[in-house]
């Protein structure tokens, strides 16, 4: 049996005794990108870490997450963990990398239900696939990400694509630019055209 004990861990025992107040049924699990914006003024903050920290997320025995940052910190009021930077990075089940996300903050909800990536956000996948933004969201739930903002988007094969909105698969592999598309094609019968299911 795998023993494991990660910084993730040690935030849920800290806040084990912590009981939340009801969630109102209509409650959304993925905050609206615009809706995020982190406490100011005097907080009650559960756990902090700084210096470094490494958050492995675990689906069974295979290790699905990893993120890698300076500072973590965990807000009881918000049920959100705060992170600065960002470096997350996802494995298929054999440990290889299949996607990274790297930005200069983030947050998460406890359960790592969504995560929200912002400033100078760069999206890369296995094959070579790189997306630029402001910010980002994954949904666990749609297995989905999304974002609202402006996304600069080079494939693999070097094309460059420009636009407003993206949306894809959790590993970058399949995605779509949603409107104002600008670009560059190298080689038309290279680009990877299909719909997302």
């Amino acid at each position: 049996m795998r023993h494991h004990f990660s910084i993730l861990g040690a935030i849920l025992l800290l806040v084990g005794c912590w009981k939340p107040a009801p969630r109102k049924a209509e409650a959304d699990p993925v905050p609206r990108e615009d809706s995020i914006v982190e406490p100011v003024g005097p907080r009650t903050v559960q756990a902090l870490f700084r210096g470094g920290a490494v958050v492995d997320f675990w689906q069974s025995d295979t290790l699905a997450w990893k993120l890698n940052t300076a500072s973590l910190r965990q807000d009881p009021r918000t049920e959100r963990v705060w992170t600065k930077p960002v470096d997350l990075i996802a494995f298929d089940k054999k440990g290889g990398i299949v996607a990274r996300i790297k930005a200069d903050s983030g947050t998460m909800d406890r359960g790592m239900r969504f995560f929200r990536a912002w400033g100078r956000v760069v999206g890369t996948n296995a094959t070579g696939m790189e997306l630029k933004t402001d910010s980002i969201v994954f949904d666990k739930e749609s297995d989905r990400i999304h974002t609202s903002a402006r996304v600069r988007v080079k494939t693999e094969v070097g094309d460059v694509l420009t636009g407003k909105g993206f949306r894809s698969d959790a590993y970058l592999n399949r995605w779509e630019i949603l409107s104002d598309v600008k670009g560059r094609i190298q080689d038309f019968n290279s680009f990877p055209f299909g719909e997302l299911k």
